[in-house]
Formats: structure tokens, C-alpha cells, sequence
């Protein structure tokens, strides 16, 4: 019976045994690296003392496996990209609308009204908003009628005292009242959507809104 030896193998591989012990210590042998040292094994194989056909067809399995997952990983990406396209597409379509997005603080232009949502706490009998600028001063309070869910509310970009207010950063703080104490509460607020960005980074989509700035689209709680 003929032997495969590793200078057999190196010269179905194309290479010196120096050059393949080299290579097999960096990497793995790929499909065609397989197929060479099958069909180099049968080739050498006496006919009167043939492979361990046992052998001969694990050795068959082993490549039907390595060839199913390379075919899977193609299948896999292949989906992957289509889904990137998807939601790309869908996040065009936010374009011009406003979204409601989990914050408490936002650009506000002068002689514009801004739009936010209280998430309600349960039991609340009312519920208080605070607006106040970027130094921490006090603008603004707001009374808003609690609802189930979000509490919505708009602020007309005015002072307690009704005097128009600048452009600036300003905050919102909210409570609610339950069984006549203080609860905090969670603030969202409202901007329009300008422009729809993918980060290369990590193919996240981001959503650039006139006010809020960047948000991803998992922040997003509602669109109108």
C-alpha cells in the first residue's frame, strides 16, 4: 500500500513541507486545501488495500459541514445587509415628522413653543413640569392634566411672568402627585426630524432632529 507522505500532501498543496508546516501553524486548510489532500489520498491509495472506507466518509462528512457553514455565513450576511436596507428605508421616512424621544433637555429658538410628555406615575391627581435655562434658573412651571400613560404638554417659550425667552438650552424636570406627595417623573420631548445619518461605526442608524440633536432610532417612543 502506498503511503501519503508529507511530501505527497506538500506537492498536492503546492508547496515545500517547510513552507506548508509554516502555513498550518498560521491558519487552518481551507476547502480547496481539502479537496487537494482528498483527492491526493485516493490517488495513492493501493486498489487491493483501499482507505478505511469509515474514514473516507467522515472525511466526506467533515467537508459537507465545512462547506454548509461557509454557505451559511454567505445566507447570513446576505440577510444582514438586506435588513440594514430595510430599516434604512424605513428611517427615511421619519424625515419631516416629529418624534417623541426619551430627554430633558433641548435647543428652544426664541418666540417657539416646545412639546414634551410626562410618563404619568400611576395614581398621579396632577402632574408639575419645570422649565428651567442652562445656569438652572427657574423659567417656567407648568400644570399639566395627568392621563394614562403620557401626560403630554406644551411650553409657549415663555417666563412665568409672560415674557418671551431666548434661544437657549433649557431643561424639564417633572413630578407627580400621589396620595399627595411628590413623585419624579420621566420627561420626553418633541422635535422634528431633518436628516437620517448611519454611524460606520457600528451601522447604527441616527436620526438628527432640530432640536434634540442626534437620537437613535431606539429612542424613539412615537412619531406624529
Amino acid at each position: 500500500m502506498t503511503t501519503v507522505n508529507s511530501s505527497t500532501l506538500s506537492s498536492a498543496l503546492g508547496s515545500s513541507p517547510a513552507t506548508a508546516t509554516t502555513n498550518n501553524s498560521m491558519s487552518s486548510l481551507g476547502i480547496n486545501d481539502f479537496i487537494a489532500l482528498m483527492t491526493t489520498q485516493l490517488k495513492y491509495q493501493d486498489p487491493t488495500q483501499p482507505q478505511d472506507s469509515t474514514q473516507f466518509i467522515a472525511q466526506l462528512a467533515q467537508f459537507s459541514t465545512v462547506s454548509g457553514v461557509q454557505e451559511m455565513n454567505t445566507s447570513l450576511t446576505s440577510l444582514l445587509d438586506q435588513l440594514k436596507s430595510t430599516q434604512t428605508l424605513n428611517a427615511t421616512s421619519l424625515v419631516g415628522h416629529n418624534v417623541l424621544v426619551d430627554a430633558s433637555s433641548m435647543s428652544v429658538a426664541a418666540g417657539e413653543t416646545a412639546n414634551g410628555a410626562v410618563e404619568t406615575p400611576t395614581g398621579a391627581t396632577s402632574v408639575n413640569v419645570t422649565v428651567t435655562d442652562a445656569s438652572g434658573q427657574v423659567i417656567r412651571h407648568l400644570t399639566v392634566a395627568p392621563t394614562t400613560g403620557l401626560s403630554k404638554f406644551t411650553w409657549d417659550g415663555k417666563d412665568d411672568n409672560g415674557n418671551a425667552t431666548a434661544t437657549g438650552t433649557y431643561n424639564f424636570t417633572a413630578a407627580g402627585y400621589v396620595a399627595g406627595k411628590s413623585t419624579a417623573a420621566s420627561t420626553l420631548l418633541a422635535s422634528k426630524v431633518d436628516s437620517v445619518t448611519i454611524d460606520t461605526t457600528d451601522n447604527s442608524l441616527q436620526l438628527n432632529t432640530t432640536a434634540l440633536g442626534s437620537v437613535t432610532l431606539a429612542d424613539v417612543k412615537q412619531v406624529y
